[in-house]
């Protein structure tokens, strides 16, 4: 596993390696202090990380910062760090492409499975970071737009919310990679989602996952 941390604050990154290095002994892990930093190193590293821990306030970051390097780097992964870890801070990792969110006061397990759902294609989002999004509206039991998925579109978007990667539901449910594509498209039209993240949280609190 090869990992790039991102923090401007020394302490914390190194603190952060370390914790890293003591959770996955083989682990590659390159720490960097600035964005611009962090795009250096990418473009050196080419494809060889498999993630990226970024702190969501350092110089250059937030929402802008994470969305071009999303853009930048569409193959890898992004985990966001943040002292304050509001819902708002939240909700634009996520609208940025983020895959995962971490308090700096989590712990070491949380934060090892943080990177362990990431790095195998999954999210991993605060629970309760979009509870008064209008997308959670409910009509009835349930949040309105829940009505209006397909059964197969609730399996697809139940097996969104526990992490796994599209092939892999595929083969749980006997459908082409490209069927559970066009599925997901469906979905997020339906739900409003525009991530696999915002997605697993809907999914989560409409007690479907």
């Amino acid at each position: 596993m090869k990992i790039l941390v991102a923090d401007d604050h020394p302490l914390y990154r190194e603190a952060v390696t370390t914790q890293i290095r003591r959770l996955y002994p083989d682990a590659d892990v390159d720490q960097v202090g600035t964005f611009d930093d962090i795009m250096a190193s990418a473009r050196r590293g080419g494809s060889a990380y498999d993630l990226f821990l970024v702190d969501f306030h350092m110089p250059g970051m937030m929402e802008p910062g994470i969305a071009n390097l999303s853009a930048a780097f569409p193959g890898i992964p992004i985990a966001v760090i943040s002292g304050t870890a509001s819902t708002e801070d939240v909700r634009a990792s996520i609208r940025a492409g983020a895959r995962g969110f971490v308090s700096k006061t989590a712990t070491g397990d949380h934060l090892a499975h943080t990177i362990q759902l990431v790095v195998s294609g999954g999210t991993s989002v605060p629970a309760d970071a979009l509870s008064s999004s209008p997308l959670l509206s409910t009509v009835g039991s349930g949040p309105e737009w829940l009505s209006r998925l397909s059964p197969r579109e609730r399996e697809v978007l139940a097996a969104v919310a526990r992490g796994i990667s599209n092939k892999q539901i595929g083969r749980e449910l006997n459908l082409a990679e490209v069927t559970v594509k066009l599925h997901l498209r469906a979905i997020f039209r339906k739900t409003g989602a525009r991530t696999r993240a915002e997605a697993a949280v809907l999914a989560t609190k409409a007690g479907i996952a």
